[in-house]
Protein backbone atom coordinates (compact mmCIF):
# COMPACT_ATOMS: atom_id res chain seq x y z
CA UNK A 1 0.00 0.00 0.00
CA UNK A 2 1.36 3.39 -0.98
CA UNK A 3 2.00 5.63 1.83
CA UNK A 4 -0.06 8.37 0.57
CA UNK A 5 -3.60 6.25 -0.99
CA UNK A 6 -6.51 5.43 1.20
CA UNK A 7 -9.80 4.50 0.51
CA UNK A 8 -12.22 7.91 0.56
CA UNK A 9 -14.29 6.34 3.98
CA UNK A 10 -10.82 6.05 5.38
CA UNK A 11 -9.89 9.59 3.93
CA UNK A 12 -12.46 11.06 6.23
CA UNK A 13 -11.74 9.54 9.20
CA UNK A 14 -7.73 10.34 8.23
CA UNK A 15 -9.20 14.18 7.91
CA UNK A 16 -11.03 14.06 11.50
CA UNK A 17 -7.53 13.07 13.54
CA UNK A 18 -5.91 16.26 15.23
CA UNK A 19 -2.36 16.57 13.93
CA UNK A 20 0.07 15.74 15.65
CA UNK A 21 -2.05 13.88 18.01
CA UNK A 22 -1.48 10.02 19.34
CA UNK A 23 -4.34 7.78 18.34
CA UNK A 24 -5.32 3.90 18.81
CA UNK A 25 -6.84 2.45 15.64
CA UNK A 26 -9.52 -0.09 16.65
CA UNK A 27 -10.22 -2.87 14.29
CA UNK A 28 -7.18 -1.88 12.42
CA UNK A 29 -7.18 -4.68 9.72
CA UNK A 30 -4.01 -4.10 7.68
CA UNK A 31 -3.42 -0.77 9.49
CA UNK A 32 -3.89 1.36 6.73
CA UNK A 33 -5.32 4.31 8.32
CA UNK A 34 -1.90 4.76 10.97
CA UNK A 35 0.10 3.35 8.20
CA UNK A 36 -1.42 6.88 5.98
CA UNK A 37 -1.11 9.13 8.91
CA UNK A 38 2.54 8.37 9.80
CA UNK A 39 3.72 8.26 6.84
CA UNK A 40 2.49 11.73 5.92
CA UNK A 41 3.76 12.83 9.18
CA UNK A 42 0.39 13.61 10.37
CA UNK A 43 0.44 11.83 14.09
CA UNK A 44 3.29 11.53 16.61
CA UNK A 45 2.31 7.60 17.71
CA UNK A 46 -0.33 4.96 17.39
CA UNK A 47 -1.72 2.03 18.11
CA UNK A 48 -2.64 -0.60 15.49
CA UNK A 49 -4.90 -3.01 17.19
CA UNK A 50 -7.30 -5.89 16.38
CA UNK A 51 -8.82 -8.90 18.08
CA UNK A 52 -7.90 -11.10 15.15
CA UNK A 53 -4.83 -12.45 14.49
CA UNK A 54 -4.80 -12.84 10.90
CA UNK A 55 -5.12 -9.28 10.42
CA UNK A 56 -3.03 -8.56 12.81
CA UNK A 57 -0.46 -10.33 11.02
CA UNK A 58 -0.54 -8.37 8.08
CA UNK A 59 -0.54 -5.37 9.78
CA UNK A 60 2.55 -6.23 11.48
CA UNK A 61 4.00 -6.61 7.95
CA UNK A 62 2.87 -3.83 6.24
CA UNK A 63 4.10 -1.21 8.98
CA UNK A 64 7.74 -3.44 9.03
CA UNK A 65 7.61 -3.17 5.12
CA UNK A 66 6.63 1.40 5.58
CA UNK A 67 9.56 1.43 8.09
CA UNK A 68 7.07 2.74 10.64
CA UNK A 69 7.88 0.28 13.49
CA UNK A 70 9.31 3.15 15.68
CA UNK A 71 5.72 4.77 15.30
CA UNK A 72 3.03 2.55 14.94
CA UNK A 73 2.69 -0.69 17.44
CA UNK A 74 0.50 -3.34 16.48
CA UNK A 75 -1.44 -5.11 19.18
CA UNK A 76 -4.09 -7.55 20.23
CA UNK A 77 -7.09 -5.79 21.89
CA UNK A 78 -11.01 -6.83 22.26
CA UNK A 79 -12.17 -2.80 21.61
CA UNK A 80 -10.01 -1.04 23.69
CA UNK A 81 -9.86 -3.52 26.89
CA UNK A 82 -5.89 -2.87 26.11
CA UNK A 83 -5.00 0.11 25.70
CA UNK A 84 -4.61 2.50 28.65
CA UNK A 85 -6.23 6.11 28.80
CA UNK A 86 -1.95 7.98 28.83
CA UNK A 87 -1.11 5.71 25.48
CA UNK A 88 -3.52 7.93 22.90
CA UNK A 89 -5.14 10.93 22.67
CA UNK A 90 -7.55 10.17 20.11
CA UNK A 91 -9.30 6.52 19.42
CA UNK A 92 -10.76 5.84 16.07
CA UNK A 93 -13.28 3.15 15.38
CA UNK A 94 -13.91 2.19 11.76
CA UNK A 95 -15.06 -0.46 9.69
CA UNK A 96 -17.68 -2.21 11.93
CA UNK A 97 -21.73 -1.88 13.18
CA UNK A 98 -22.90 0.71 15.42
CA UNK A 99 -23.96 -1.72 17.91
CA UNK A 100 -20.26 -3.01 18.38
CA UNK A 101 -18.48 0.53 18.44
CA UNK A 102 -21.24 1.00 21.26
CA UNK A 103 -20.43 -1.49 23.34
CA UNK A 104 -16.39 -0.77 22.77
CA UNK A 105 -16.92 2.59 24.32
CA UNK A 106 -19.34 1.64 26.88
CA UNK A 107 -16.43 -1.14 28.21
CA UNK A 108 -14.20 1.68 27.18
CA UNK A 109 -12.32 2.11 30.91
CA UNK A 110 -11.59 5.89 30.14
CA UNK A 111 -14.76 6.37 28.07
CA UNK A 112 -15.79 9.52 30.07
CA UNK A 113 -12.83 11.24 29.95
CA UNK A 114 -13.56 14.94 28.82
CA UNK A 115 -10.05 15.52 27.21
CA UNK A 116 -10.45 12.38 24.88
CA UNK A 117 -11.43 12.19 20.89
CA UNK A 118 -13.35 9.34 19.42
CA UNK A 119 -13.77 9.33 15.33
CA UNK A 120 -16.43 6.38 14.89
CA UNK A 121 -17.36 5.40 11.22
CA UNK A 122 -20.40 2.52 11.48
CA UNK A 123 -20.93 0.57 8.61
CA UNK A 124 -24.28 -0.57 9.75
CA UNK A 125 -26.93 0.87 12.55
CA UNK A 126 -25.95 4.48 12.86
CA UNK A 127 -29.31 5.41 14.26
CA UNK A 128 -28.30 3.04 17.33
CA UNK A 129 -25.05 4.64 17.32
CA UNK A 130 -26.06 8.15 17.64
CA UNK A 131 -28.89 7.23 20.16
CA UNK A 132 -25.99 5.14 22.38
CA UNK A 133 -23.89 8.81 22.09
CA UNK A 134 -27.02 11.11 22.69
CA UNK A 135 -27.87 8.72 25.80
CA UNK A 136 -24.34 8.17 27.33
CA UNK A 137 -22.91 11.88 27.95
CA UNK A 138 -21.57 12.11 24.36
CA UNK A 139 -22.12 14.85 21.75
CA UNK A 140 -21.65 14.83 18.13
CA UNK A 141 -19.61 17.55 17.32
CA UNK A 142 -18.92 17.08 13.46
CA UNK A 143 -20.51 14.35 10.73
CA UNK A 144 -19.57 13.71 7.37
CA UNK A 145 -21.28 11.87 4.66
CA UNK A 146 -19.06 10.06 2.45
CA UNK A 147 -19.76 7.75 -0.98
CA UNK A 148 -17.19 4.45 -1.19
CA UNK A 149 -17.29 1.73 -3.33
CA UNK A 150 -20.87 2.17 -4.43
CA UNK A 151 -22.26 2.59 -0.56
CA UNK A 152 -22.54 5.91 1.84
CA UNK A 153 -21.63 5.87 5.26
CA UNK A 154 -20.87 8.14 8.21
CA UNK A 155 -18.09 9.14 10.07
CA UNK A 156 -18.74 10.91 13.33
CA UNK A 157 -15.90 12.92 15.75
CA UNK A 158 -17.31 12.63 18.97
CA UNK A 159 -16.50 13.54 22.76
CA UNK A 160 -17.77 13.22 26.06
CA UNK A 161 -19.16 16.11 27.94
CA UNK A 162 -20.96 14.64 30.63
CA UNK A 163 -24.74 15.41 29.32
CA UNK A 164 -27.43 13.99 27.83
CA UNK A 165 -29.22 15.04 24.84
CA UNK A 166 -32.57 14.20 23.30
CA UNK A 167 -33.56 15.47 19.79
CA UNK A 168 -36.39 14.76 17.96
CA UNK A 169 -36.65 11.36 15.76
CA UNK A 170 -35.13 12.32 13.14
CA UNK A 171 -31.69 13.46 13.83
CA UNK A 172 -31.65 10.21 14.92
CA UNK A 173 -31.17 9.00 10.99
CA UNK A 174 -29.01 11.99 10.16
CA UNK A 175 -26.79 13.65 13.17
CA UNK A 176 -25.25 16.40 12.29
CA UNK A 177 -24.64 15.58 8.10
CA UNK A 178 -26.56 18.72 7.75
CA UNK A 179 -23.18 20.54 9.23
CA UNK A 180 -21.51 19.48 5.48
CA UNK A 181 -24.20 19.25 3.64
CA UNK A 182 -23.01 18.01 0.31
CA UNK A 183 -24.19 15.12 -2.79
CA UNK A 184 -23.22 12.61 -0.76
CA UNK A 185 -24.86 13.92 2.04
CA UNK A 186 -28.22 13.83 0.18
CA UNK A 187 -27.00 10.93 -0.89
CA UNK A 188 -27.07 9.32 2.60
CA UNK A 189 -30.04 10.98 3.42
CA UNK A 190 -32.14 9.27 0.01
CA UNK A 191 -30.78 5.85 1.72
CA UNK A 192 -32.57 6.30 4.92
CA UNK A 193 -35.51 7.86 3.31
CA UNK A 194 -35.48 4.41 1.71
CA UNK A 195 -35.18 2.73 4.76
CA UNK A 196 -37.82 4.03 6.66
CA UNK A 197 -40.30 3.42 3.98
CA UNK A 198 -39.63 -0.03 4.00
CA UNK A 199 -40.03 -0.18 7.63
CA UNK A 200 -43.34 1.91 7.39
CA UNK A 201 -44.14 -1.24 4.70
CA UNK A 202 -43.73 -2.99 7.52
CA UNK A 203 -45.58 -1.59 9.93
CA UNK A 204 -48.50 -1.34 7.32
CA UNK A 205 -48.75 -5.03 7.27
CA UNK A 206 -48.40 -5.48 10.59
CA UNK A 207 -51.38 -3.15 11.31
CA UNK A 208 -49.22 -0.92 13.49
CA UNK A 209 -50.29 2.43 12.38
CA UNK A 210 -48.55 4.37 15.24
CA UNK A 211 -45.27 2.96 13.68
CA UNK A 212 -46.50 4.02 10.46
CA UNK A 213 -47.75 7.60 11.42
CA UNK A 214 -44.26 7.87 12.72
CA UNK A 215 -42.22 6.72 9.97
CA UNK A 216 -44.37 9.38 7.53
CA UNK A 217 -43.38 12.18 9.74
CA UNK A 218 -39.76 11.63 9.56
CA UNK A 219 -39.63 10.82 5.93
CA UNK A 220 -41.64 14.00 5.15
CA UNK A 221 -38.82 15.78 7.57
CA UNK A 222 -36.52 14.19 5.49
CA UNK A 223 -37.84 14.42 2.09
CA UNK A 224 -38.33 18.17 2.85
CA UNK A 225 -34.40 18.53 3.84
CA UNK A 226 -33.96 17.34 0.08
CA UNK A 227 -36.09 19.36 -1.39
CA UNK A 228 -33.72 22.34 0.26
CA UNK A 229 -36.16 23.23 2.90
CA UNK A 230 -34.29 23.12 6.46
CA UNK A 231 -30.46 22.76 4.46
CA UNK A 232 -29.17 24.97 7.49
CA UNK A 233 -27.40 23.02 10.17
CA UNK A 234 -30.18 23.27 12.51
CA UNK A 235 -30.18 19.50 13.38
CA UNK A 236 -30.97 20.61 16.99
CA UNK A 237 -34.36 21.69 15.55
CA UNK A 238 -35.47 18.66 13.42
Amino acid sequence: MSGNKLSKRLRVCADMVSRGCRIADIGTDHAYLPIFLAKNNLISRAIASDINIGPLKIAKKNIYNNGLEGIIEARTSAGLKNIDEDEVDEIVIAGMGGNLISEILNECKFKNRFDKKFILQPMTCEYDLRLYLCSNGYFIEDEKAVCCKNKVYTVMMVKYVGRNYTFSEPYYYIGRILKNYSVDAKLYIEKQIRDLKNKKSGSIHLMDYDSEKKYDFIIYTLENIIRGKCCNDSETNI
